[in-house]
């Protein structure tokens, strides 16, 4: 038996399977009524991970941005001695 190579591919699988048990009605795990989370599906709390990873990402990835662009112009200002008092 030839093992699956396709680092990605039981999470393609496993994706497949529970979009079929969505398309067909069948409950993947039994959930009680009084906890709205647990009524949740497994793809959507997959996708809503999904999405507070890509924003979290760019706000990470803005945050740095804003850090070395201060950081150039503070060295910026500094080599042109514009942080220097003025004395009369």
């Amino acid at each position: 038996m030839a093992l699956v190579r396709d680092p990605y591919f039981w999470k393609r699988f496993s994706t497949a399977v529970h979009l079929d048990e969505e398309a067909k009605g069948i409950p993947s795990e039994v959930s009680t009524p009084s906890s709205e989370k647990s009524q949740d599906s497994w793809l959507e709390r997959e996708r809503r991970k999904s999405k507070k990873s890509l924003i979290w990402g760019f706000i990470i990835f803005f945050c740095v941005v804003l850090l070395v662009t201060g950081g150039v112009i503070v060295w910026w200002l500094s080599k042109h001695n514009w942080l220097q008092s003025i004395e009369p």
